[in-house]
């Protein structure tokens, strides 16, 4: 037997902080094992899944852009929470085949756990897997209403079936004011502003400077750090929430999965070393 060690995968995947946040985590614990970033196509997929589980060293791995959904079809079971989303990004190895779950619930719960969202008014900006995840914890806060700001309203139809559990409206992204006024908390669920992804349009920009005073803007971005949309809030009254402790809040259980210890309490440590 050689080192226990997980892996992040995705493509591209060289900005990942996963395998440092781990690492760290492994450090402050004492324990034996390493994690990695490794870059997998999508057609690449059922070599790397065959590789892996004949390997005794291997934990598992998290699962992040474009194949959250591609790795479904190499699971043998996946929790509840994932296949309310539709999505995984994390996936460890059992006696009879591989297991999908989706974390991102718990990093979002870390990021907006402070505000107060039963009854109230949240928005989303963007439509994709990262909005699903965020609308399912909006679901379990039991918000009053979701505003969804998208470039192609069509695409966020899907989203209508949440109208079962709570109001949802659709706003186009070119004139969503009235989708930013009275939001207790504006989530970005976008690449916008991300790096090397599109920025944000300066009119959205200009809305959430108008509506940020005493709410939440929690950005999903984490490559850069200091988005213009957290910037927006700081400079406007807002409470930023950076996409680092999304990051962190989805690793933990993760790391559990992976190295069967609880992740150490407390982030400020670990935000330092993953700043600098």
């Amino acid at each position: 037997m050689g080192v226990p060690y997980a892996e992040v995968i995705g493509d591209p995947i060289a900005h990942s902080r996963s395998p440092a946040i781990h690492k760290v985590w492994l450090a402050q614990l004492g324990l034996e094992g390493d994690c990695r970033a490794t870059r997998v196509r999508a057609d690449q997929l059922p070599a790397y899944f065959a590789s892996r589980r004949a390997d005794p060293d291997w934990r598992g791995c998290n699962v992040t852009i474009p194949h959250k959904r591609g790795v479904i079809p190499f699971l043998r079971s996946i929790d509840s929470v994932a296949l309310a989303i539709g999505a995984v990004n994390c996936v460890t190895p059992g006696p009879d085949g591989l297991n999908g779950r989706n974390t991102d619930l718990d990093g979002i719960a870390a990021a907006l756990g402070d505000a107060e969202l039963e009854a109230q008014k949240v928005t989303l900006i963007g439509a994709g897997g990262a909005a699903r995840a965020a609308i399912q914890y909006l679901l379990g806060q039991k918000v009053g209403l979701i505003a969804i700001a998208v470039r192609d309203p069509d695409k966020a139809a899907k989203f209508r079936e949440a109208e079962a559990r709570t109001r949802v409206e659709i706003w186009p992204l070119a004139d969503c004011d009235g989708g930013l006024a009275g939001a207790r908390a504006i989530i970005n669920a976008s690449p916008m502003g991300m790096d090397r992804a599109d920025p944000m349009p300066p009119g959205l920009l200009a809305g959430l400077a108008a509506h940020a005073p005493g709410a939440t803007l929690f950005d999903m971005v984490y490559e850069p750090l200091e988005t213009e949309f957290l910037a927006v809030a700081r400079a406007n009254g807002g409470i930023p929430v950076d996409g680092l402790t999304m990051l962190i809040g989805q690793a933990r259980p993760a790391f559990e999965s992976f190295f069967g210890q609880p992740a150490p309490q407390g982030d400020g440590r670990l935000r330092d070393l993953l700043i600098t």
